[in-house]
């Protein structure tokens, strides 16, 4: 009997060719269509669920690196959740020309002015240290102050988020404070974990969300407000005695707070916040 040997080079399995290069450009295609898809998603998600008769808000968005990330659409889901329509309007529409501005809001039939935010206000506007600032846009800072004084004038609901609530008391002549000069009310108010708020007893603030303490906000700031400017009075303090929102003393609606109830749609408090501005803007 003739023995035969195996070539063992000829039955050895031919290895699979590697798929993860087209796994990998596949999955980062799927990625970059996502990003690219979803403010288009949002827009017509919009049109489907606003009724005819939502207020139309001015919404000043953040300009910020962040604005790569969609934060300002969680604005959007937030706010048409609350059945308000957000139209945006940026410093390059008007400048911070005021009789330019008051016409852009009777264009656009703006009932109210939401403040959002974004980076340090221009420590030059209130005698702070300009080596302290980060992600300074003197060119927002000017428009979102002649907004602000527009608005007043017309008596439009106004709402302030985190830098809204800071623009807003410089706007008005106040003081703003850097948080990053104490290491501990730094990390205190600047973490994705938030802190309490106490609110004062009869403040608007704590009648429109029935309650005179949060157990948390989503608190994300390096500046908050110092001194506080013409018409304002505080209605929330955070720890270290932090101011955490202010209000106008007046019979117009004007409201802003430190943290963002934007990031906290399933919060029956921050749901209440949103509502009754897109509300007082809706009864403007």
């Amino acid at each position: 009997m003739t023995e035969t040997t195996e070539n063992p080079e000829a039955v050895r399995p031919v290895p699979p060719a590697r798929r993860w290069p087209r796994r990998l450009a596949i999955g980062a295609a799927c990625v970059l269509l996502i990003y690219l898809a979803f403010p288009l998603g949002i827009l017509l998600w919009k049109k489907a669920w606003l009724p005819r008769d939502a207020p139309r808000i001015a919404f000043s968005p953040n300009d910020t690196w962040l604005e790569e990330l969609h934060v300002n659409e969680a604005y959007q889901v937030s706010f048409t959740l609350a059945q308000g329509e957000l139209v945006e309007i940026q410093p390059a529409d008007t400048g911070a020309d005021h009789e330019r501005i008051a016409a852009w809001l009777e264009k656009n039939k703006i009932a109210g002015v939401l403040l959002s935010g974004g980076g340090d206000v221009d420590p030059g506007l209130y005698d702070g240290d300009p080596a302290k600032a980060a992600d300074v846009n003197r060119a927002r800072d000017d428009f979102e102050i002649a907004l602000i004084k527009v608005a007043m004038e017309k008596r439009l609901p106004i709402l302030g988020i985190c830098r809204g609530c800071q623009i807003l008391n410089v706007a008005r002549g106040g003081t703003l404070l850097n948080l990053r000069d104490d290491a501990k009310l730094k990390s205190l108010h600047f973490n994705m974990s938030g802190h309490a708020a106490d609110l004062a007893e009869g403040s608007r603030l704590s009648g429109i969300m029935g309650a005179n303490r949060l157990a948390k906000v989503q608190s994300l700031h390096y500046q908050a407000v110092g001194e506080l400017g013409r018409g304002l009075r505080v209605s929330a303090t955070g720890p270290g005695g932090v101011i955490e929102a202010i209000e106008g003393t007046g019979d117009v609606w004007v409201v802003a707070v430190q943290w963002h109830p934007e990031l906290s749609v399933g919060d029956r408090h921050q749901n209440a916040l949103l509502k009754q501005f897109v509300n007082a803007a809706k009864n403007k």
